[in-house]
């Protein structure tokens, strides 16, 4: 008998051992994930690509003071000049967390805004004052997948609320504290009156396509409506 179950503990002991890991089964530990709606009320005066149909870009967001800045290695937050003629508006969308492949399906609406709607001043979820508001429905939507790092499961809600969280800092503004990195990783970019299914694309150096992943916009009058489904990459 102690020689049978000596057989049996040497079984199960070698089957632990030998069994694919999660990683190797391709699987990951969450990450909790934000979804930004970015804003061009008015596309025309944007400056990154005037006359495209997509005329927007970081540069309208950020000035081009500030991306040197990071080009160069030594991210200046004091030189972020947004171009407000561009009606920008950063608005929250919706978070969640992956799942253990690093996929997540993100949905939210939003609505056209009462013309006095104006939250400049700073704040967690919105650190660089900008106005925060949806004025014309066929303006230029860029949809920003935020990754914030990996799953504090006891305290999820707070990491998946705003732009920063308790428990990540933010390399290009300089600010927050925690073990975990917030940044933007992805963006779906529908210009002036676009709607329907777009890729998406990552925001390295050199934007990629991620595989198997979809932005779907619907503009219904003075709603709009996001789908993203998508998957953060094992290696990130």
């Amino acid at each position: 008998m102690k020689k049978l179950i000596a057989i049996l503990l040497l079984s199960v002991l070698g089957a632990a051992l030998t069994a694919p890991t999660a990683e190797a089964r391709g699987w990951r530990s969450p990450n909790a994930v934000t979804l930004w709606w970015v804003i061009f009320n008015n596309p025309e005066n944007c400056t990154f690509n005037p006359g495209g149909a997509e005329q927007c870009g970081s540069v309208d967001v950020f000035g081009q003071a500030f991306l040197d800045s990071v080009a160069a290695g030594d991210p200046n937050p004091a030189l972020i000049a947004p171009n407000l003629a561009a009606g920008l508006g950063v608005v929250y969308g919706t978070g969640d967390r992956t799942n253990r492949f690093g996929k997540i399906r993100l949905v939210a609406s939003i609505y056209r805004s009462p013309p006095q709607l104006s939250l400049g001043a700073e704040t967690i979820v919105d650190p660089m004052g900008l106005s925060r508001a949806l004025d014309n429905p066929d303006a230029e939507i860029h949809l920003i997948v935020r990754d914030h790092g990996d799953v504090v499961w006891w305290d999820l809600e707070s990491q998946i609320l705003g732009f920063l969280d308790p428990y990540c800092v933010d390399p290009l503004l300089e600010t927050g504290q925690g073990p975990n990195v917030c940044a933007d990783k992805q963006a779906a970019i529908f210009g002036a009156g676009q709607e329907g299914e777009k890729d998406v694309y990552t925001l390295d150096p050199v934007p990629k396509r991620v595989r198997g992943a979809s932005a779907t916009l619907i503009r219904n009058g003075d709603v709009v409506q996001a789908i993203v489904e998508t998957r953060l990459d094992i290696r990130d």
